[in-house]
């Protein structure tokens, strides 16, 4: 892809050994997607805390709509349930580089390694599909399992942000890992 290409009109659909992930579209919005966003052992990490099914509805759409964001939701194969969420944003493509952020929220498939089959999924696209060369990302120190699930794939860290994150008036760590392109 070249540098003008335009996500406006993306449609991604990307099969894992048992997820498969696929372009948000606004009427994927469910009340238990936006349940996710207000469970705050599920938001703790994330800088949204609370959300209502309109916001999600929108926020879905902007980001379909965005030249430079890309939002997968997770779905497990076997049911068509969906787990998560999975975007890089901002995708710069004059640069090659892209942000990655990632969410499992249903809390039953925690621990299974979903997070790390869909960051690899997700990087390989970028890296084969988008041509990118480098990924970054940025985790609370504290998400222990974000960071291993991170460096299973690959990512390593650049550099640590000392009182990078305020959550609700409490100053954390910020870990910046990258990935770069092989």
């Amino acid at each position: 892809m070249n540098s003008d290409t335009s996500f406006a009109f993306k449609d991604v659909s990307l099969n894992g050994e048992r997820v498969t992930l696929r372009t948000l579209h606004p009427e994927d919005t469910s009340e238990e997607h936006a349940s996710w966003l207000n469970d705050p052992i599920i938001n703790r990490y994330l800088e949204t805390r609370s959300t209502t099914l309109p916001e999600l509805r929108e926020y879905i759409a902007k980001k379909f709509e965005s030249a430079d964001a890309l939002l997968l939701g997770i779905f497990w194969k076997e049911t068509g349930e969906h787990i998560g969420n999975i975007k890089l944003e901002p995708i710069d493509l004059k640069e090659k580089t892209a942000m990655l952020g990632l969410l499992i929220g249903a809390k039953k498939y925690w621990g299974q390694g979903i997070g790390t089959e869909s960051t690899a999924l997700v990087t390989n696209f970028a890296f084969q599909n988008l041509e990118l060369g480098e990924i970054r990302l940025g985790v609370i120190a504290d998400n222990k399992p974000a960071i291993r699930v991170y460096e299973k794939c690959g990512f390593v860290i650049d550099h640590i942000e000392k009182d990078g994150i305020n959550h609700d008036g409490v100053l954390h760590d910020k870990v910046h890992m990258i990935k770069k392109a092989q």
